[in-house]
């Protein structure tokens, strides 16, 4: 999302803009997830807020609960009131649908099926070079290719690499009715249920056929799988396994799992501190630069931000591109670590504890979520790029 992001920015500034993308065309992407009010913010400046609104469901309230049903604590959001704009619960296919189409409509091509294998720059311009033996050049090169980035590999050369969490990643989607009378609520709460081992969170995100509750499970496991055989992993042994996990969970959680018609399983991953985010004419953004474990639903806004931002740099800054590059790092790296450093905290409650430590986890989420949780955010929130200043 970072890379059609960008791509619509720097097309504003009529930069000639092509995008290339490793994996083939496709709608159904991934699990859902949320637009926080920053990310709205991002979404707004492109003319894209009101559609991002009516393909998801806003998210009023925080609804924390621990396995037996138990309320911890209910934060509102109140994003609106604060921010402007509201948190935002959607579809990731949804999303990346809108992102998309906006590019189509701007006139900017996207080439699919196409995996980098290396990169050549020389004083005037850097070429990519794809596994198909496709060759193209240009000015600069912006890497959005995520967590497990081909072009950190050069910009960082033998730099870190991203750091298995030990928590791996479930979700799905399920029909409005696995969820029963909490349809029908004026609110539509994000619900977050901490147990003993693992973690299980559902709201309602308007996907629309027969998917309109969008779910997610983080699970402990020491072993980390390889992309092969997460492919290998089927739905009926993945819901085997959630099912044994959460079993005698509060209700809906069981009657979600047993309603989803797909499921889908990944490892959790945080990115070390890089030396340089950059190299002369190449730069990395979103995940490339800070992959964010998804434990503060940050990981997409935060990438949102940095396309915004990036582009603002290039727009009002008379300087070499390599400068650009440097400064964007200086001004974006210590939000985006201090980011990551929030989300690996509050993963570390979901991993496996003994019944004294999930006494004193709900008993200290009861006591300080209440007091900090709005306004502990209000510094992720209400972070604002200012494109016209």
């Amino acid at each position: 999302m970072a890379g059609t992001s960008v791509g619509l920015f720097l097309k504003r500034l009529n930069f000639e803009v092509e995008i290339y993308e490793a994996y083939e065309k496709r709608k159904d992407i991934g699990g859902g997830f949320q637009i926080a009010p920053n990310g709205m913010k991002v979404m707004a400046e492109l003319g894209l807020a009101d559609v991002i609104l009516k393909n998801g469901v806003e998210c009023p309230v925080m609804q924390f609960q621990n396995d037996k049903g138990k309320v911890l604590a209910r934060v509102p959001q109140m994003g609106r009131e604060k921010f402007g704009l509201p948190s935002v619960n959607i579809a990731r296919s949804t999303f990346h649908e809108i992102l998309v189409d906006a590019v189509k409509k701007n006139g900017i091509t996207i080439h699919y099926k196409k995996r980098l294998t290396s990169i050549i720059e020389n004083d005037e311009s850097v070429t990519a070079i794809f596994e198909d033996g496709t060759e193209v050049s240009g000015t600069f090169l912006i890497g959005a290719d995520g967590v497990h980035s081909k072009t950190r590999v050069y910009v960082t050369e033998n730099g870190p690499k991203p750091v298995y969490t030990g928590l791996q990643n479930v979700g799905g989607f399920a029909p409005a009715s696995s969820i029963g009378e909490l349809r029908l609520q004026n609110e539509y709460p994000t619900f977050l249920t901490f147990g003993k081992r693992g973690f299980f969170g559902y709201t309602l995100c308007n996907k629309g056929d027969g998917e309109e509750v969008m779910w997610w499970s983080n699970t402990p496991e020491s072993r980390e799988l390889s992309r092969e055989q997460l492919r290998q992993i089927g739905t009926g042994e993945i819901r085997k396994e959630l099912l044994n996990l959460h079993q005698n969970w509060h209700p809906p959680i069981e009657t979600i799992i047993q309603q989803s018609r797909s499921i889908f399983k990944s490892n959790i991953y945080e990115m070390v501190r890089l030396p340089n985010w950059s190299r002369n004419r190449v730069v990395l953004i979103g995940d490339a630069a800070h992959a964010i474990s998804p434990h503060a639903g940050q990981g997409a806004s935060v990438a949102l931000e940095d396309s915004m931002y990036l582009a603002k740099l290039m727009k009002d800054s008379n300087l070499p591109i390599e400068r650009i590059f440097q400064l964007f790092e200086a001004h974006r790296k210590k939000r985006a670590e201090k980011m990551i450093k929030t989300a690996r905290r509050n993963g570390s409650g979901k991993k496996e504890l003994s019944p004294v430590a999930c006494w004193f986890r709900d008993k200290f989420l009861s006591i300080a979520l209440p007091l900090f949780a709005g306004k502990g955010q209000d510094w992720i929130h209400g972070y604002e790029i200012h494109w016209d200043l």
